[in-house]
């Protein structure tokens, strides 16, 4: 049992936090809400800028989706010990879920995901943080703290950002150094011993000179009861950090260098439910705790990421020049027991807790990662015309650890994986304005992939290695974009886009089994309107939206075993509405609402996977393909035609109400935020058993903030307490994992 003790730091800034929550004294912690790029007018909505296509510009002069959280909405929701993930739902069609915990968010836009848990899978959602790309799964759980903002861009940036990013993009924009000397610190306790702290400081070195540090720290206690293995289980420990460096000569000259780390440990990746779902029923079985667990082998995990980026601008007289450079690397081990249960040999199927006849559990990580990227770009504007184009490089090079574990944690069985991605683009956007009210956008990129993999056997006697297989894949393709913007008034504007999105080809060869696919390419079709209404105290925006994916990767999980196998689908089909919502509504009261309706369809005729492996064997209804034997007993196949796309929930919907009183010394306020999800399929068959639940998680926030900017909060997630199945493994029994449960904490934060 891996107990996780209280640093002496640690606990000294809990006994600080602990006293400013019973005297109220502003003295002793701070906190700051991170700037935004913002210009506020208090009787209206604020005007809130992107940077959405590489360059700053208003929500409504994009000729796409884009929906930007801010800085104080973040805080809201990441109050309870949550990382990313707390963004699922928070902005149309995004959804977000981890068969690995903390580690390796899979994101999913418009329906369109990866469900593959494997370390080095790729996904068609992007991640580019401050202008930097961050392609493993295991670098996308990077902490949000410090942030200016997070921009979702909905559907295709094929042209702009390139390969894998056909369903869309989460992009995060860290608070970047300024000529202030100004800082804050926040911190909060909460159920399951839940303790953070984090705070920034901002310096100005000298007229050109400036820096900024910021940094977070959160830890879990143990909650959860292991009988089997007489432990407690559930804690964690993560310390994340970013140290800037900005050079601003005031005229044509801006560099930005920026160092950041995360480091993870923690006992208990993803906590696996064995047999939590009754067979031929939806949701969790009754007596089922999501506090007591029956795992036979041990678990845990451990990460740490270091990277970097310098950026360099310079304005010449007729363009500007961008380079953005980046490089990342890490290592990480995440172990557990897979099948999520005590090892029984009764003979009786389908009992909470208990798998049939043999113990599997499994870990995966990376060793020897980096990866490097390059980015040059130029733009500027001449007469009617604005563009930008530049050229693009890629690397990604890693070693992925699979091995089998037994009930002591001793490898049994292992593999190894090399694989080096490289990729190079040219590409460019051009926008021409022929009138004030109108606006068309060209963008086009080249790209060429290559991807090579090697599976290696290791011998557990000696060390030594043997190359099972090999694979060497590449392409190169042309992606492009057309947009129209039309200006009604200075309230309303309207738009049409036609684009396409690629995903290079795919490797994998999870424990010995190699597996690849060719590249898919994604076809969009979308329309919208973006409206200021009520003499701007409300702002509504709808896109509907229509898109077919040729070749579509999809990852088949599970079944028979512990592994992963890739497919091509000849087509995929797509459509959806997204609206968004915010209103004024007195001068103390404000809303946002978002909703999306996104329906998606596999269509190939052909096309099969093999359904749940499980004792008992869940219940689908999709046809038979064959039956074979398989080394636990009968594998069947089915047809997948038809069937809607795993992990993509046809409803997303978001609401939030926020209530400011003021008082003499400030103000009162209290938030709620209630975020509905309707249920999808976990794989890619059906099956009345492996369902991610519909469900409505609601937080709420209420506190006291001064003039001299203290504010304490009372912070509630998921205040019903509302478990249910958020997904699941079928190979072994009906395992399951849940949603977070109820959390209640406090929280202070100060600004100086």
């Amino acid at each position: 049992m891996k107990t996780f003790k209280k640093h002496a730091l640690t606990m000294s800034i809990q006994g600080a936090l602990l006293s400013v929550m019973a005297t109220m004294s502003p003295t002793l912690l701070a906190a700051e809400e991170a700037e935004s790029e913002v210009t506020i007018d208090t009787s209206k909505l604020e005007v809130i800028e992107v940077t959405a296509r590489k360059r700053v510009e208003t929500v409504k002069d994009v000729p796409a989706t884009v929906t930007a959280i801010s800085a104080d909405s973040l805080k809201d929701y990441l109050g309870a010990g949550e990382n990313i993930r707390a963004l699922a739902g928070r902005v149309p069609s995004l959804q977000v879920e981890s068969s690995n915990g903390r580690q390796s968010p899979r994101f999913y836009i418009r329906g369109l995901g990866n469900t593959d848990f494997d370390v080095n899978a790729n996904q068609p959602v992007s991640m580019v943080l401050d202008e930097v790309v961050l392609e493993n799964p295991i670098l996308k759980g990077v902490p949000l703290f410090d942030i200016q903002r997070v921009e979702v861009l909905n559907g295709p940036q094929g042209t702009m950002f390139g390969r894998n990013t056909t369903a869309g993009i989460v992009k995060i924009e860290t608070v970047a150094p300024s000529f202030d000397n100004e800082g804050y610190v926040r911190s909060g306790y909460g159920s399951r011993e839940t303790f953070f702290v984090e705070g920034a400081v901002n310096a100005e070195i000298s007229d050109k000179w400036a820096t900024r540090v910021s940094l977070k720290y959160q830890e879990r206690g143990t909650w959860i009861d292991n009988p089997v293995r007489n432990e407690e289980v559930g804690g964690y420990e993560e310390l994340a950090y970013r140290i800037q460096f900005l050079y601003d000569n005031g005229n044509d000259t801006r560099a930005l260098f920026k160092l950041h780390g995360f480091d993870q440990d923690g006992d208990m990746p993803q906590v696996f439910y064995g047999n939590a779902i009754e067979v031929g029923k939806e949701g969790l079985r009754k007596g089922f705790d999501e506090e007591t667990i029956y795992h036979d082998s041990p678990s845990g995990f451990d990460m740490d990421h270091v990277g970097g980026s310098f950026k360099f601008e310079h304005d010449f007289d007729s363009f500007e020049f961008v380079s953005v450079t980046g490089y990342d690397t890490l290592e990480s081990w995440s172990y557990a027991d897979i099948d999520g249960a005590e090892t029984d040999f009764s003979g009786i199927p389908n009992q909470l807790g208990k798998q049939l006849w043999f113990n599997v559990a499994s870990g995966d990580g990376l060793s020897d990662h980096s990866q490097f990227t390059q980015e040059f770009r130029i733009s500027g504007e001449f007469g009617k015309f604005y563009y930008q184009t530049g050229v693009f490089f890629f690397e990604e090079d890693y070693t992925v650890d699979n091995k089998d574990l037994d009930v002591t944690g001793a490898t049994t069985n292992f593999y190894q994986i090399d694989q080096l991605t490289t990729s190079q683009a040219l590409f460019g956007q051009l926008e021409y304005k022929p009138t004030d009210a109108w606006a068309f956008n060209l963008g086009l990129r080249y790209t060429a992939d290559d991807k090579e993999l090697d599976i290696r056997s290791i011998d557990l006697n000696n060390g030594s290695s043997t190359t099972t297989f090999e694979i060497d894949k590449d392409d190169s393709y042309v992606n492009w974009d057309l947009a129209a913007r039309y200006t009604f008034n200075d309230d309303l504007t309207g738009f049409a886009r036609v684009g396409n999105a690629s995903r290079g080809p795919v490797t994998i060869g999870r424990f010995g089994f190699p597996s690849e696919a060719e590249t898919e390419t994604l076809t969009s079709y979308e329309v919208g309107l973006k409206a200021d209404l009520f003499d701007g105290n409300a702002r509504w925006n709808i896109t509907a939206y229509t898109y077919d994916i040729e070749d579509q990767q999809l990852t088949a999980t599970g079944g028979e075993a512990n592994t992963n196998s890739l497919l091509n689908a000849d087509n995929t089909y797509g459509a959806g509405v997204e609206t968004t919502f915010e209103a004024i509504l007195t001068d103390n009261l404000r809303t946002s609402i978002n909703l999306s309706y996104n329906e998606t369809e596999i269509q190939d005729s052909e096309l099969k996977a093999e359904r749940c492996a499980s004792t008992p064997t869940c219940n689908s209804s999709d046809e038979v393909a064959n039956v074979v034997d398989g080394p636990f007993g009968p594998v069947t196949t089915v047809y997948i035609d038809g069937n809607p796309l795993p992990r993509a929930p046809e409803w997303l919907a978001n609401i939030n109400l926020s209530y400011e009183y003021p008082i003499e010394a400030g103000y009162l306020y209290m938030q709620t935020d209630w975020n509905y999800r309707s249920e999808s399929n976990i794989f890619l068959y059906n099956s009345t058993e492996f369902v991610a639940e519909e469900r409505w998680i609601g937080g709420v926030r209420a506190g006291f903030k001064t003039d001299d900017d203290l504010d304490i909060a009372i912070v509630g997630r998921n205040i019903t307490d509302e478990v249910v199945v958020d997904g699941g493994l079928d190979f072994l029994n009906l395992t399951a994992f849940v949603n977070e449960p109820q959390f209640w904490g406090v929280e202070v934060q100060y600004a100086f």
